[in-house]
């Protein structure tokens, strides 16, 4: 059975062991654990090659931004001028830089990595009582399918997970300059807007539950497609181009498929709803939180008869409920309630390694037999 390459091994194990530490023994968060975690991630994702599922596009058009790119178009989409540039501008920028400066294109996606676990990791740094167990929930398997495959959008999910700062504190300048550069990496962070609003909304238990009941029992209706005409209206063309071009999409845009990622999330919204007044009492800022997670949820089953919206837009959202929500109930509850929170998580992770590892992972490079790195 293929098994991921020991680089990911030893980080799994590290932040297993962290986590165990942290929570059980010292009972409060460590940077070193955040910091080792970090460069770790950085030179196994930073510095790969010929791995990750989107890897061979993203090398094929490294050169093309060079030839075909000048630094003019980068203005004018960053404009949001009239331009035939598809891919975001400051993802475009990285890339020609890199370049025209004679450099491999490692140095692209180490660049990349560096902006995304920093940002990522602060955020969950700053907002996670057990950091470590935050990261676990990164580690299987966010950074796989974000920063080694999907780069552009775990880049833009970054920039939206830094912006919680100025959601905390009202501050909505900066945090609409942070949607700006989000956008500068991925389109689909427009979806993170509203935000700024959404952790205000008053929420308990119940309203939970049904919410999340209503969007699911929405979804058949395809109510998203009257967003078409909203995002022609309202969005730059390049955004509202994305949406109606996925609305039918010939690979994409079908039902999302039954199966164990339902279970999963089913028993996190019940996590979710049971300990809900627990975090609530004992989690700093644990309500903005949990909106933003509920919102992502919503988001996932309202999309659910399009497969490309439901895991594309809902992406920054669901990073708040897995990274913060989840591992700051572990904190929220106390004695044989964490106990059995904590063992329960860790074997979902232990479950994900080797599930992720004999499946996306072999096809995406990050086995044993398969996985390369610039380093060794």
């Amino acid at each position: 059975m293929p098994i991921l390459h020991p680089v990911f091994i030893i980080i799994f194990l590290f932040l297993a062991v962290a986590s165990y530490w942290e929570i059980f023994r010292l009972e409060k968060k460590q940077s070193v654990f955040v910091w080792i975690t970090g460069i770790l991630v950085v030179l196994a994702i930073g510095f790969r090659i010929n791995v990750g599922a989107d890897y061979p596009v993203y090398k094929m058009l490294f050169s093309g931004f060079a030839l075909y790119t000048t630094y003019g178009d980068v203005v004018d989409k960053a404009l949001f001028r009239q331009n035939s540039e598809e891919i975001e501008w400051i993802f475009v920028l990285i890339n020609k830089l890199v370049f025209d400066f004679g450099l491999p294109f490692y140095i692209v996606t180490f660049v990349m990595a560096m902006i995304t676990v920093s940002l990522k990791f602060t955020a969950i740094y700053r907002n996670a009582a057990f950091p470590t167990l935050a990261l676990l929930f990164y580690f299987m398997p966010i950074m796989f399918f974000e920063d080694s495959g999907q780069m552009r959008q775990g880049l833009g999910i970054a920039v939206c997970v830094a912006s919680f700062k100025f959601i905390k504190e009202r501050n909505l300048p900066m945090f609409l300059l942070c949607i700006y550069i989000a956008l500068g990496f991925h389109k689909t962070s427009i979806v993170f807007l509203p935000a700024y609003w959404i952790v205000k909304i008053p929420m308990n238990s119940k309203r939970i539950f049904w919410v999340l009941v209503i969007a699911l029992l929405s979804s058949p209706l395809e109510l998203y497609r009257f967003g078409a005409g909203f995002f022609g209206s309202l969005a730059p063309q390049d955004i509202s181009g994305a949406y109606t071009g996925y609305l039918d999409d010939r690979y994409y845009g079908t039902q999302v498929e039954t199966g164990l990622n339902d279970l999963v999330k089913l028993i996190f919204i019940v996590i979710l709803i049971k300990y809900d007044r627990k975090g609530c009492e004992r989690v700093w800022w644990y309500e903005y939180m949990r909106n933003l997670a509920v919102f992502g949820l919503a988001l996932f089953y309202f999309f659910r008869s399009n497969e490309i919206f439901a895991v594309r837009l809902p992406g920054a959202y669901m990073f708040f409920l897995t990274m913060f929500c989840l591992s700051n109930l572990v904190y929220a509850v106390k004695d044989r309630t964490r106990q059995i929170l904590y063992a329960g998580f860790m074997a979902y992770f232990i479950a994900m390694f080797f599930y992720f590892g004999s499946g996306n992972g072999h096809r995406g490079g990050f086995t044993v037999d398969r996985y390369n790195n610039a380093l060794w």
